[in-house]
């Protein structure tokens, strides 16, 4: 593309309203633009990055004395069920179940590495070698998950090509110190790597994650529609009636004592998860389905446990919000904190 054209169309798409640069002649242009102008939700990766390592260490830590039980020597029986989903070879050889000192070995690498990712440390090259020790885990017992996880294993091939680091990293710590500018993506990409390049990568990324978290999103509203519990609003009742998920008895037994909230919630999880799609069309309902979807996750993990799932998809709801607005929302916040914090005149 002309530099001098791209900074022309650039001008043109500043100065004008919303109507007149909708237009066939502005489109192409301005999608170019959005894809290599500037990294879009770096801060929404950042996020995503802190919750999806710390759903991997809830996994991990909590299992660590069981660990050769549910993925090692002692889970033989899942391999028929493991060797039916046809994984990679390869990838299996890094937790050998007939190998306790190398299945210990990956299995300490694999913690150390969700570690690192957790704070942003070399996060351009822990991010890929995670993946692949993360998948390489799965797939010496399959019937653990509960579709976080296959989540998880997705998003994280799709985030290998994204700015993970911009922000709450030991690696944007360090990059202020060096007087490092965050302009060629955190150095995530090689000197000899075009800027738009990388930062098309980036915005690729995102368009991938959304897409993904849409696409959970209708499935379950469609699957949940065939289902009379809820569409008679009484589906979140039996949930949090099987004595299994219950963490906190009392609370769910609180929770599913009104007929009228469990129905409101369970036609809100319903047509929420529908609407979707169209929601983050505007703005104002953008931000309200992210509201009210991430307190869903919020509920679920605190009332059914199921934390790393809750995690990944609240890391994606999250890529929803701009970088603008996480600003913002944090100038706000600074500013409460100084008039509390500031002497009384």
């Amino acid at each position: 593309m002309n530099r001098s054209a791209s900074v022309d169309d650039e001008r043109t798409i500043a100065t004008t309203g919303w109507r007149d640069r909708v237009t066939p002649s502005t489109l192409w242009p301005r999608l170019q633009l959005w894809l290599t102008g500037r990294e879009h939700s770096t801060i929404g990766f950042s996020v995503l990055r802190v919750l999806f390592g710390v759903a991997m260490l809830i996994v991990l830590v909590p299992s660590y004395a069981d660990r050769h039980y549910l993925w090692g020597a002692g889970a033989w029986w899942v391999d028929p069920e493991a060797n039916r989903r046809g994984w990679w070879e390869p990838l299996r050889m890094l937790f050998p179940k007939d190998n306790a000192v190398v299945f210990d070995l990956s299995f300490h690498v694999l913690l150390a590495l969700a570690i690192l990712f957790v704070v942003g440390f070399q996060t351009r090259w822990v991010t890929p070698v995670l993946l692949v020790f993360w998948v390489g885990l799965s797939t010496n017992s399959t019937l653990l998950g509960n579709g976080g996880d296959t989540l998880m294993r997705i998003v994280l091939f799709f985030v290998v090509f994204a700015d993970l680091s911009r922000h709450f990293s030991v690696d944007a710590w360090m990059r202020r110190r060096r007087g490092i500018r965050p302009s060629r993506l955190s150095g995530r990409m090689p000197t000899w790597v075009p800027p738009w390049l990388a930062i098309w990568a980036h915005n690729t990324a995102l368009i991938l994650c959304v897409f993904q978290i849409l696409l959970v999103y209708v499935v379950s509203s469609v699957l949940k529609f065939q289902g009379e519990e809820w569409l008679d609003g009484t589906a979140i009742y039996y949930a949090l009636s099987i004595e299994q998920f219950h963490v906190l008895p009392a609370l769910s037994q609180l929770a599913w004592q009104s007929a009228p909230v469990v129905a409101l919630a369970t036609w809100a999880a319903l047509w929420v998860q529908m609407l979707f799609p169209v929601l983050i069309l505007w703005k104002p309902t953008r931000y309200a389905a992210v509201f009210v979807i991430t307190g869903m996750h919020l509920s679920i993990a605190i009332l059914l446990g199921l934390w790393p799932f809750s995690l990944a998809m609240i890391a994606l709801d999250l890529l929803l919000v701009r970088d603008g607005s996480w600003n913002r929302r944090g100038s706000r916040l600074g500013s409460v904190r100084r008039g509390l914090l500031s002497p009384a005149t």
